[in-house]
């Protein structure tokens, strides 16, 4: 008898079949998503770490203490690289997978639906924190005492700041987050629950572990958007493009905020 595996047999064995639910076709889910994620938590933690032993090393060799700007720049890129390095090291060389197997493909649909969801997706956010934040906020609340003082010196430090910083926030932060809360959390959550739900509970993990109670419903509108999209376009790459342009405009619009004071 011939006892050589069949076709489906010899395929790996983190391969899912075809159909199977979720975005495309990907094994990224349970203990795989779950060993993925924790990596990247390790080397995100592993970065802060080394930045900030930078940071005190800096201080006893007599620099004194560095600017808040290209501290907060180095701990954003940083973070966001070690992100990207777990990903390829623990989960697409380990498991013999490809970037497309983490939605970064040629969308189904034609990008040119950018022109209206990514207007739409930003004014029902601001909508969102307007309805939701306006009737709560204290008045004569005042911002956060370190973020004032990594905007001034951004801006005080001149054009090459602010184009490393637009570059990091705008281009870098939104490549690594739609891989990791589109192509890791939101596949993972999406083989086990419905549509809807899976597009929902990844949409709030996107949320909550950015940390920023007050703009926690525009985020909320922002993750739940993106992972529609995802599974609209079967793509994460759209996701990438309206994430860019979101935070370029929020980021430009508290450079230039802080300029004017």
């Amino acid at each position: 008898m011939n006892n050589l595996p069949g076709p489906q047999q010899s395929l790996p064995a983190t391969r899912a079949p075809h159909g199977t639910p979720g975005l495309w076709t990907t094994p990224i889910r349970g203990r795989v998503a779950v060993a993925a994620l924790g990596w990247v938590l390790v080397y995100i933690v592993g970065a802060v770490v080394v930045v900030v032993l930078g940071m005190l090393a800096v201080r006893e060799w007599g620099g004194g203490r560095p600017p808040a700007a290209p501290l907060a720049l180095a701990v954003l890129a940083g973070t966001a690289v070690a992100a990207l390095a777990a990903v390829r090291t623990h989960l697409l060389r380990r498991r013999r997978l490809r970037w497309a197997d983490l939605g970064l493909r040629r969308p189904d649909r034609s990008p040119l639906h950018l022109l209206w969801q990514i207007p739409a997706v930003m004014g029902t956010g601001m909508v969102a924190s307007m309805f939701v934040l306006l009737p709560l906020a204290p008045a004569g609340e005042t911002g956060d005492d370190a973020a004032s003082e990594a905007l001034d010196d951004l801006v005080s430090g001149g054009p090459a700041y602010v184009v490393l910083g637009l570059v990091t926030v705008a281009v870098l932060v939104p490549v690594v987050e739609e891989i990791v809360f589109r192509g890791i959390v939101l596949p993972a959550l999406r083989a086990r629950y419905r549509a809807a739900v899976g597009i929902m509970l990844a949409g709030g993990v996107f949320a909550v572990v950015h940390f920023v109670p007050p703009a926690l419903p525009y985020l909320l509108v922002v993750g739940i958007s993106l992972c529609a999209m995802a599974e609209w376009y079967r793509s994460i790459v759209p996701g990438i493009v309206l994430h860019g342009v979101n935070n370029a405009v929020v980021f430009t619009g508290v450079v230039v905020g802080a300029a004017a004071l």
